[in-house]
């Protein structure tokens, strides 16, 4: 009976609870952003050498390249849950590209699900950016409007 409690404990500190971020848009000050949420994968020399400081660093370093334009682009589709074709993409690409959007990284989290002792920590992680769309969604889907 006394091995429980430290063991419970020991239980729970293992156990955190992920919850992943959503892409959404928000307000913030004031203005609409729109909040992506980007996964990514540590690299293979990171989780093969066991550093964690290693595994973070690559992790989120491939998030940020995950956030360039046409990725952000294609976060931004899913929201609106509109479907172009790549013509259609490319346009609101460069569109894109021409406001100069330069992605936020706000925070970044390890993906860690379902594992108990022994934890991959970083080895998957995800971090949400902070993007200033100018005009906010109703330019965004006026933008949208232009290249259909």
């Amino acid at each position: 009976m006394k091995y429980l409690i430290p063991f419970l404990l020991l239980l729970l500190i293992t156990c955190q609870s992920y919850m992943p971020w959503k892409s959404e848009w928000k307000t913030k000050d004031g203005t609409e952003v729109f909040y992506a949420a980007v996964s990514a994968k540590a690299s293979v020399q990171a989780i093969e050498s066991g550093s964690l400081a290693m595994r973070r660093s690559t992790c989120v370093n491939a998030t940020n390249l995950l956030s360039t334009s046409p990725k952000l682009t294609s976060i931004l589709l899913e929201q609106e849950s509109i479907q172009l074709d790549e013509v259609e993409t490319k346009d609101l690409g460069r569109l894109i590209s021409a406001h100069k959007i330069k992605p936020k990284q706000d925070s970044c989290q390890p993906e860690d699900i379902g594992y108990f002792f022994t934890s991959p920590a970083w080895e998957t992680c995800q971090c949400l950016y902070i993007i200033e769309y100018p005009g906010g969604r109703n330019q965004f889907q006026q933008d949208l409007t232009h290249v259909k």
